[in-house]
């Protein structure tokens, strides 16, 4: 897994996804789901959102007017009930459901830190120092990808204006059609980004 993707920038539907994972479950056996607290429906609006307002919660936003996700586990639990109260299979009445919604949590393993992600934050730290250093105390530090089939990075000063506020979506050739799943242009263009991927042997 996972065997499903969802992402913000591909319309979220309730019956899509039970339709998906009803047929991922008939297949595997077994489906595990990946879902972005951004998700939105069809109107733009996030679930998370939704879930708020019906639930009598003030929705939180920031200094730009974006809605601020928080892992506070209600989608997921939202997501896991829906799930549990609507899928039927052969063998059970009612399946076993759960959601896990990282927040803190995937920070906490230094040691699984992608060797990429390390070496290139540090980078941005020092071009910083060097920038401030040279006069330019404002804007933000940038990292581009360089053209070529060989990944490589570089980092210019990027103005603040260029950068705050504004969301960049992830590319559509990026999901497959049915929006549930990635292709892979993405695998392609992310696992530079992950580095060494850990080896998962057999126990026995």
């Amino acid at each position: 897994g996972p065997h499903l993707v969802y992402v913000p920038e591909i319309a979220f539907s309730l019956k899509g996804f039970l339709e998906d994972v009803s047929a991922a479950y008939a297949k595997h056996g077994r489906c595990q789901i990946a879902v972005s607290e951004g998700i939105a429906d069809e109107t733009g609006q996030p679930i998370t959102v939704a879930l708020a307002e019906k639930l009598g919660h003030r929705v939180e936003r920031d200094s730009h007017g974006n809605v601020q996700l928080s892992g506070s586990g209600a989608l997921g639990d939202f997501l896991s009930d829906y799930l549990k109260a609507e899928l039927k299979t052969d063998r059970y009445t009612k399946l076993r459901v759960r959601a896990d919604t990282f927040g803190y949590l995937q920070r906490s393993f230094a040691g699984y830190a992608s060797e990429i992600d390390q070496m290139e934050a540090r980078m941005a730290g020092r071009k910083a120092v060097e920038f401030a250093s040279a006069g330019d105390v404002d804007g933000s530090v940038a990292i581009t990808r360089e053209k070529g089939e060989k990944y490589k990075s570089g980092f210019m000063r990027a103005e603040l204006k260029d950068v705050a506020r504004h969301t960049k979506d992830l590319p559509r050739n990026y999901m497959n059609k049915a929006g549930n799943n990635i292709t892979e242009a993405f695998r392609k263009y992310a696992l530079p980004l992950v580095g060494q991927l850990p080896t998962i042997g057999k126990l026995f």
